[in-house]
């Protein structure tokens, strides 16, 4: 049963629109639970085949360029390997026992102890969620414990409003795709040489004897840009051909 605390919390994850807000929360939400550092990391297949990928965290700045000068993930290799592997979640302080060497790495830069939580999904589709001290031993480890049913259920939050989120920015490049394309499909090369005339300033009949073409068929071009942009005259016209980049800038 989730309490007043953890329903507060999912309210917090689940109104979230962006990552920005996403990441904002989950940070929030970590040091709420007495945690110093979270890490963020989530794949999603989408609807068109492709895949995405979602990260944040506020790990130290030493342990990022350290990770990133060197071409590897902000978690110790053993961890991630193990925790994608598992369905509960994963304690820092037990897989370290087995692999000191990479944890030793990241405690010289403030990584001390924790519990990494995965979450999969459908069509492969995984996450995973890190909440993380800055020193270790006993009074850690009880937190990790205390806290233990708050972190997954926040991990598993977390995991579905990144898919959302994603799939919604997904959905809206499509559309702006869509919107976009269309009108480049459906307007002809006369109609935009017509159009790229009149964006100079050019009268019909100027543009008319510009193109070889008599006024009356300019006129013509014209009003069907007008009709398939859906504006109201001319300048309207050019100005969203330009926005759409249909035409260049006069």
């Amino acid at each position: 049963m989730v309490g007043s605390k953890g329903a507060s919390r999912l309210k917090q994850v689940i109104a979230r629109t962006s990552p920005a807000e996403l990441e904002e929360a989950a940070f929030a939400i970590a040091r709420e639970l007495g945690f110093r550092y979270f890490a963020y990391c989530g794949r999603f297949s989408q609807s068109d085949g492709s895949s995405r990928e979602i990260r944040f965290d506020n790990l130290p700045a030493g342990w990022r360029r350290y990770c990133r000068e060197r071409s590897i993930d902000l978690l110790p290799g053993p961890l991630r390997r193990i925790a994608l592997q598992e369905v509960t979640p994963v304690s820092w302080s037990i897989v370290a026992k087995r692999h000191r060497k990479a944890f030793d790495k990241a405690a010289a830069f403030g990584l001390a102890s924790g519990m990494t939580h995965c979450v999969h999904g459908p069509r492969g589709q995984w996450s995973l969620s890190s909440f993380v001290f800055d020193s270790e031993g006993t009074a850690s480890d009880r937190l990790v414990l205390a806290t233990l049913p708050d972190c997954h259920l926040v991990a598993c939050a977390i995991h579905h409003a990144a898919s959302r989120i994603l799939r919604r920015e997904l959905e809206f490049e499509h559309s702006s795709r869509r919107s976009v394309a269309g009108p480049s499909r459906d307007l002809s090369d006369r109609e935009r040489q017509c159009l790229a005339q009149s964006a100079q300033g050019r009268t019909t009949v100027e543009i008319g004897h510009e193109l070889q073409i008599s006024e009356r068929t300019v006129a013509f071009h014209l009003a069907n840009v007008r009709r398939k942009l859906k504006v109201a005259n001319s300048r309207h016209a050019v100005s969203k051909a330009i926005s759409l980049k249909l035409i260049g800038a006069a």
